[in-house]
């Protein structure tokens, strides 16, 4: 991830399984995007998740806190938040699925597309983002290799639980360049800062 005036230190990672972030992606993090974008430029062309994919398990999307049925329409901008889910289970779930039969039922919770919103074009803003359930594991590779920002106290008690399984698939270990030790009581010692750090996992595979 290149780094911006807005971004905080850098920790990179190489590791074997990504997957093993989502409990930390389901908690939320943010992501420096370069511009506003629709949902689907988000997805599918920074992210690079497939179009596939997208169309057939990311079922529930919230932006702002309202569903969306459509990924070309709604807009993310400075102060956005998104949500992003499989098939919810129930008469909730099918409410809430895009483009479902009960999709309106929900209309009073439905985003619609703002054409005033489209402000600061080109500028650099934070999304809130949250995974869940198999989204979250499915697509745990992408976001972290693009890189998510965590505050660095969640994810060193996140890295400090992990069983020593976890630490046999992470190779190296940097923060702003310089290595880290990589063992199972290395994060630990690791001089993560105060506030925020960029997670950036990278993989192999």
């Amino acid at each position: 991830m290149e780094q911006s005036p807005l971004a905080p230190p850098e920790l990179v990672l190489l590791h074997e399984a990504p997957e093993n972030f989502s409990v930390l992606l389901q908690g939320g993090f943010e992501m420096l995007l370069p511009r506003p974008c629709t949902v689907r430029e988000f997805i599918c062309g920074l992210v690079g998740v497939s179009e596939d994919y997208a169309q057939k398990h990311i079922q529930t999307i919230f932006v702002d806190g309202k569903a969306i049925d459509d990924l070309n329409e709604a807009m993310l901008g400075p102060g956005s938040r998104l949500a992003l889910s499989a098939a919810l289970p129930g008469l909730v779930g099918a409410t809430m699925r895009r483009g479902g039969f009960y999709s309106r039922l929900r209309e009073g919770i439905t985003h619609h597309a703002d054409t005033e919103s489209a402000t600061d074009i080109d500028k650099p803003f934070l999304l809130q983002v949250r995974l869940f359930n198999a989204v979250g594991r499915d697509l745990a590779e992408n976001f972290l290799e693009f890189g998510v920002i965590v505050p660095a106290r969640t994810l060193k008690t996140f890295l400090l639980s992990r069983p020593a399984t976890f630490f046999h698939n992470l190779r190296k270990a940097s923060l702003n360049g310089s290595p880290l030790p990589v063992e199972p009581s290395g994060p630990a010692s690791w001089p993560l800062p105060q506030g925020d750090v960029v997670l950036q996992v990278q993989s192999n595979r």
